[in-house]
């Protein structure tokens, strides 16, 4: 009987808004746990990356009891990533907002990591960011893998949009892994393009109020309680 929910993605998991970075019982995810009656692992950070997600995942469940926890993972942009510099895990993040300041050397590289995204708009930037955004489902898919070795139902789905390419030859067979009404290449279930359709205006920082986690809680409770029950 599953008995706790963990959950792990960006800050729009972490219920971030208005310079508040950590209110994760706001969160989408904390408001379907608070409704199922689940215990709530929350290691959601602000700026996280798809590569802290699925590390410090591991992390967590290699502890964890399969028969008693389902794995809900909201993912992040797929151009973060983290870099471990001086004995510790940094988020790298293309958002001003998460631009590391207090290590120079850290930060000219950060500079010259989001510069090839945001930048530059030659060719060979374009190959980079093509090749992130496959490596990224692959790493997925290989956690999703992970996962149904160890037992532990999980349920995916996207924060911002689908950065996944679908007939390019890059589209993965997605079998034994549950996305969100089963649409991993689709934009408009994630949930900021679902909650601005629904209405909802972000802060300053992309992100969103109580108000619209619970209206995409709602949007998902179905498919959710299908989840879990499954």
């Amino acid at each position: 009987m599953i008995k706790t929910l963990y959950v792990n993605g960006d800050s729009h998991v972490a219920g971030a808004y208005l310079d508040k970075m950590y209110q994760p019982d706001i969160s989408f995810a904390g408001q379907l746990a608070k409704q199922s009656n689940l215990e709530y692992v929350n290691d959601a950070i602000a700026g996280g990356s798809n590569d802290r997600i699925i590390r410090t995942s591991k992390e967590y469940l290699k502890d964890a009891d399969p028969s008693s926890t389902a794995v809900f993972i909201v993912w992040s942009t797929f151009e973060r990533t983290e870099w471990f510099y001086e004995n510790k895990w940094h988020q790298i993040c293309g958002q001003p907002l998460y631009e590391p300041n207090s290590n120079q050397t850290l930060n000219k590289l950060w500079k010259e990591y989001t510069d090839a995204f945001w930048h530059d708009n030659n060719e060979k930037s374009s190959i980079f960011y093509f090749s992130r955004a496959v490596e990224a489902q692959y790493k997925i898919k290989e956690f999703s893998d992970w996962l149904t070795n160890k037992g532990f139902k999980h349920l995916f789905c996207h924060a911002h949009s689908s950065f996944f390419y679908t007939k390019s030859g890059f589209e993965i067979d997605w079998d034994n892994t549950r996305w969100l009404f089963n649409k991993p290449y689709d934009h408009s279930v994630t949930f900021c393009n679902k909650i601005i359709e629904l209405g909802n205006k972000p802060d300053l920082h992309w992100h969103f109020d109580e108000n619209a986690h619970k209206d995409y809680a709602d949007y998902i409770s179905v498919e959710f309680k299908k989840f879990l029950s499954a």
